[in-house]
């Protein structure tokens, strides 16, 4: 849409009567700030974000900026109400596997959010800091669709590592780290990395360590391996491990694959350095 400021205006002035309970004519220059922007969230949430079952239909870039702020508003609510949905369904078995900081981000933290968040006057604003480091990337996001993603990316996994027996994930955790209950990790990285690990070392999902075979396997594969084949090899292993544990969960195919650049360059690096061990649980 064509959006000067002659246009927001009118629409800041309702805004602000709302804010102000129409006691006041006034308002600060930051809590002006606040309110442009929320306006302009809210317009960008009609632009950019078209509802599944939508997609075809254009925007119409010459709507008058009230009705389109009106619509993002409503679709910002939506995102919301979708989003607390899928976090309840989450929370209900929620497990944290001891680590503080992924309980205390999920269970403690994220409530807040729908407690607080202003859809109206800061929508902008996500409120929290989200410390628990989800593989989703949410640089450039804020409020409601920062949130969607991060519940999103809690969400899947905890599908993820709900499929895997309890005590292996917490064998693989305690093997990367002693201090894993209280680093600020990804566990759902640090277990699927393991995973693939295995299946290059033609191990079983149930079983701890590794023999000097299975070593050797890893690292003959690895060494002898360019970086780029080692990343298709683990998407394929990946697409392999989610067919048996999640039949048919491409999106958490998909979740998972965003760690496999980082784990196959780690993965090469400790093999060249003869220290498995630092990226895999092989004791």
């Amino acid at each position: 849409m064509n959006i000067n400021t002659e246009d927001i205006l009118p629409l800041m002035g309702e805004l602000a009567a709302k804010y102000t309970s129409k006691e006041s004519t006034s308002i600060t220059y930051e809590k002006a700030s606040q309110l442009m922007e929320a306006i302009l969230y809210c317009i960008r949430e009609y632009e950019d974000h078209q509802p599944e079952g939508e997609e075809i239909l254009a925007v119409d870039h010459n709507m008058d900026v009230k009705t389109a702020y009106q619509l993002g508003y409503e679709r910002v609510l939506r995102k919301v109400k979708d989003t607390q949905k899928q976090y309840n369904e989450m929370i209900k078995n929620f497990r944290s596997y001891g680590n503080r900081c992924y309980y205390d981000t999920f269970v403690k933290g994220i409530p807040g959010f729908f407690l607080y968040y202003d859809p109206r006057f800061q929508p902008q604003n996500h409120i929290l800091t989200l410390d628990y480091p989800v593989l989703s990337s949410i640089e450039g996001l804020c409020g409601a669709d920062a949130m969607k993603v991060y519940v999103n990316s809690g969400y899947l996994e905890q599908i993820f590592l709900k499929s895997i027996p309890e005590e292996y994930v917490r064998h693989v955790l305690k093997a990367y780290s002693g201090d894993c209950d209280d680093l600020i990790i990804n566990l759902a990285a640090i277990t699927e990395r393991n995973l693939l690990g295995g299946w290059i070392a033609g191990k079983q999902i149930n079983t701890r360590g590794y023999t000097e075979k299975e070593r050797k396997r890893v690292y003959a594969f690895v060494n002898e391996t360019s970086r780029e084949t080692i990343e298709a090899v683990c998407k394929e292993g990946i697409l392999k491990l989610i067919h048996y544990l999640s039949p048919g969960n491409m999106e958490l195919v998909k979740y998972l694959m965003l760690d496999i650049p980082d784990f196959s360059f780690e993965l090469k690096n400790a093999a060249e350095h003869g220290h498995l061990e630092s990226v895999l649980a092989v004791k």
